[in-house]
């Protein structure tokens, strides 16, 4: 303003510059202050501030702060994420095969995690490796032999609860995963310590299985096991499990009255892989049947194993429950009303399988025998009825 707008020209006086100068001199503090504020603004409150596209976690939850990153599994075919606040990443290590990972959880436990997939937390290991091992073994109170293809120690842990057992030959292609069982899970990798039976081999099992079927191959030796049971993951290093050839080789190595027992995927979210698992044992044996567990921490919290046999069917064929008791086996999971109930699928899953067994075959008195359209429905003349005594 001045003499353009008929006023007279304008000139501070000495206070008026000084109290310019002061106000000058406080625009540096207080960027820095709204800086700081900022910053503390987004630590304590960091959900408020999650940029387009991110998907943010709060670091103190109830008052227990954490500054590692979660660890996210991420689902493909749900296009879903399963987020874990961790209180640390303990080790990851990249092997020739793949990315192995382990987590410290205030509620799982240790979380190991390959290529970013969930395999085991302490806290619900039990449900799956119980699982796979007893509602096999459970069929052959008499087995000697047994081959586990992969895994981390724990189906090891529940074999070795069985005194019967003379071999347990465990093959693992990757050392790296035996090393990460023995530092961060080492209950699961003691029977390799201290039990003579176990033979552990690094290799990859289906190279293992066809040098076995076939001695001129390799030197894994030609005899016969009373069961095999796989204990992998699904993808990458592991796809040779998962192949024709490979299950074929596997039959070819089972004792006339053994079990081929193996990991599936989710029975609602894995439907396909499962529904292809069970077309593809159903013409290589002649019983060839799914169950599952709960496994809360694993997709859907439901997971789904193959059972294939050419002479055991799950209800014609019951387990010798007195055989089994007397080995006092300790179990968290496993028990023998959970052994039934992990064959009794929804009417959903069983009508994508090809067959499916029926409590009417344990007790035609008390259960129904119900007809879903289109589901194969064994009768109990086919399978026979004695008790499994392998």
């Amino acid at each position: 303003m001045g003499e353009k707008d008929g006023l007279p020209p304008y000139a501070p006086g000495p206070s008026q510059l000084m109290r310019c100068r002061q106000h000058r001199a406080l625009v540096p503090s207080l960027t820095i202050f709204g800086a700081v504020s900022w910053i503390a603004y987004i630590t304590l409150y960091p959900g408020k501030v999650c940029p387009p596209g991110y998907l943010c976690v709060p670091n103190d939850v109830q008052g227990s702060p954490s500054s590692t990153t979660p660890y996210v599994e991420y689902s493909d075919v749900t296009s879903t994420a399963a987020v874990y606040r961790v209180s640390a990443l303990l080790k990851t290590v990249k092997t020739p095969y793949q990315v192995i990972s382990v987590y410290e959880s205030l509620f799982f436990g240790k979380i190991l995690t390959i290529d970013g997939a969930l395999m085991i937390t302490e806290r619900d290991e039990a449900n799956y490796h119980e699982s796979l091992v007893h509602t096999t073994l459970a069929y052959l109170p008499h087995a000697r032999r047994v081959l586990i293809g992969g895994g981390d120690g724990g189906t090891v842990t529940q074999l070795a609860k069985y005194g019967n057992l003379v071999d347990i030959v465990w093959v693992e292609i990757d050392a790296m995963v035996i090393d990460f069982a023995k530092e961060f899970f080492p209950r699961q990798t003691r029977a390799l310590a201290t039990d003579p039976r176990v033979q552990l081999r690094i290799q990859n099992a289906a190279a293992y299985v066809q040098e076995a079927r076939y001695p001129a191959m390799g030197t894994n030796g030609s005899d016969t096991f009373d069961a095999i049971l796989i204990d992998s993951t699904d993808f990458n290093a592991a796809e040779p499990l998962f192949t024709p050839s490979f299950y074929q080789d596997c039959k070819a190595l089972l004792a006339p009255r053994g079990v081929l027992a193996f990991n599936l995927d989710s029975p609602q979210w894995g439907q396909v892989r499962v529904a292809q698992a069970s077309e593809l044992m159903s013409r290589l044996f002649k019983h060839a049947y799914v169950f599952q567990d709960y496994q809360p921490t694993y997709s859907s919290g439901h997971y789904a194993f193959m059972f294939a046999s050419d002479t055991i069917h799950p209800f014609a064929n019951p387990p010798d429950w007195d055989a089994w008791m007397r080995k006092r086996i300790e179990t968290r999971y496993y028990n023998p009303d959970v052994h039934y109930a992990s064959f009794l699928l929804a009417t959903q899953l069983q009508t994508v399988l090809h067959g499916v067994p029926r409590l009417h075959q344990l007790a035609p008195s008390i259960f129904p025998n119900y007809v879903v359209p289109g589901v194969v429905q064994w009768p109990v003349s086919d399978v026979g009825g004695e008790r499994a005594t392998a």
